[in-house]
């Protein structure tokens, strides 16, 4: 990563002068120096302290613009506007690639979601997720010795100090093995796991007023179920377990390509892989593929999607920084780390819920019972009982028209976010922790088809996927 590739990222209606681009370039050259040299800070008061001052200083920036607009033409308050973003974006930037770990996780999130952010904030940080400012290697070389007892330069025949991809838990290096294979070097970043720790005791703390609501035990353990995900994150045995498991699922007919793991260079805190060349979302948007090089791309990542859920180990952070598209139209899936695989309660659950969406409507009760903890004689009832079904009407739209389904309407993207937001306005937010993460996961897939425009025949993908589950079957076991 370099100056260049993060200044083509942002609109170029942002740096319409040459003052305004070099202006950028220097400050991001700046940010990467900053960044390679500075560990993650681990304290919970200096993380809470960092945060705090990002977003006062965020706030005050589009308070001042909207106070000049009361002073200034229409084509003035736009520029000013436009100025506005792209501080703001190299500032977000700055200090969510600074404090890493969770919190860098969120502004991927808030990045990936459409209409969420000005679209100068969200291209910037969409960076985040594979093009996160890395460490200089003397920071991290200790993780590999630690790891091996030995240094990277002894373990493999070739390997590259400069990160190619870095993101919010770890960064990437180039390698090759003694037998000669090209493969991918995933290094934690050296005190992620305090990072999470202090962050998540923060978060405690600002949560404590919601032990006084009706809600809390659901909020509870929703709060756990994050803190426990991203305990796995920074798991990578467990990752490689992921790896594994998803690559035993795709056949070569599938043209989905998942990289094998190499366990003798692999640890807890370091993952050896095999080396997938090929473009993330935007670098292949860039190339202005055809319709149907979008629709089979798509196609192939909705099918990857289903069977991983299917198997009862959904894929439960699709974003840009995930996917790759490979030259031959093959689809490459990288970083298992966001990986929740159920246990006998949430298959349970998954196959009722499937069973309402795909067969039998009047069974939404029932799930209601079993997702929501709410009972019959609960006030709420109805409430939930109209949230399962618009959320369910919503979900099966894509199989109610004939032929394939256009993502690229961002109309039905809307109205699912639209369906959501209303449900936390009204304060419906009981259910199992395992749909914190199934409902990133279907904002995920959805938000990634629609940046690709991608026209996908669902009704033949469910019609090849779901009988796998319908047998009580599961390419895992």
């Amino acid at each position: 990563m370099n100056v260049n590739e993060l200044l083509a990222a942002l609109p170029q209606e942002d740096l319409a002068s040459p003052a305004e681009s070099e202006w950028a370039r220097g400050q991001l050259q700046q940010i990467l120096d900053d960044l390679g040299r500075r560990p993650a800070p681990g304290g919970s008061l200096h993380r809470l302290w960092t945060l705090s001052e990002l977003s006062a200083q965020v706030a005050l920036a589009y308070l001042a613009v909207w106070l000049r607009r009361w002073f200034s033409d229409a084509e003035s308050s736009k520029r000013q506007l436009m100025e506005t973003n792209l501080r703001v974006a190299l500032k977000l930037f700055h200090r969510l690639g600074y404090l890493r770990g969770a919190m860098t996780k969120l502004g991927q999130t808030a990045a990936h979601l459409p209409n969420l952010l000005p679209a100068q904030v969200a291209d910037m940080l969409e960076r985040l997720h594979f093009d996160a400012p890395p460490m200089h290697y003397p920071l991290i070389r200790e993780v590999v010795r630690n790891e091996f007892g030995k240094g990277a330069e002894e373990i493999f025949d070739g390997f590259e100090k400069e990160a190619f991809a870095a993101a919010s838990l770890g960064q990437v290096h180039r390698a090759r093995l003694k037998t000669g294979e090209a493969v991918a070097v995933k290094i934690q970043y050296p005190g992620i796991a305090r990072t999470i720790d202090a962050d998540f005791a923060n978060l405690s703390v600002l949560l404590l007023p919601l032990r006084l609501g009706k809600d809390w035990e659901s909020a509870k353990t929703q709060f756990e179920e994050v803190r426990r995900m991203l305990g796995q994150e920074i798991d990578y045995v467990q990752e490689a377990e992921s790896t594994r498991l998803a690559r035993d699922l795709f056949r070569p007919e599938d043209g989905i390509v998942v990289p094998q793991v190499h366990a003798g260079c692999s640890g807890k805190r370091v993952l050896t892989t095999d080396f997938i060349e090929g473009l993330h979302l935007s670098d292949y948007l860039a190339t202005n593929p055809s319709q149907e090089s979008r629709n089979a791309f798509g196609t192939k990542m909705y099918v990857a999607w289903k069977r991983m859920y299917y198997a009862f180990m959904p894929y439960v952070d699709p974003h840009p920084g995930n996917y790759l598209f490979l030259s031959d139209g093959r689809l490459g899936l990288i970083d298992f780390g966001c990986v929740q695989h159920y246990g006998p309660e949430e298959r349970e659950i998954m196959i009722l819920a499937d069973r309402m969406a795909f067969e039998d409507p009047t069974l939404a009760r029932e799930v209601v019972h079993r997702v929501c903890g709410v009972t019959d004689d609960d006030p709420a009832m109805d409430d939930y009982l109209q949230l399962m079904t618009k959320s369910r009407d919503w979900m099966m739209e894509p199989l109610n028209r004939p032929g394939p389904f256009d993502f690229g309407d961002a109309a039905h993207y809307q109205r699912g976010v639209d369906s959501f937001s209303s449900a936390v306005n009204k304060r419906l937010t009981r259910a199992n922790p395992m749909y914190v993460y199934w409902n990133r996961s279907i904002f995920g897939i959805k938000a990634m088809l629609l940046r690709l425009g991608a026209q996908v025949d669902v009704q033949e993908v469910i019609r090849q996927e779901r009988p796998r589950q319908l047998n009580g079957t599961s390419l895992v076991s």
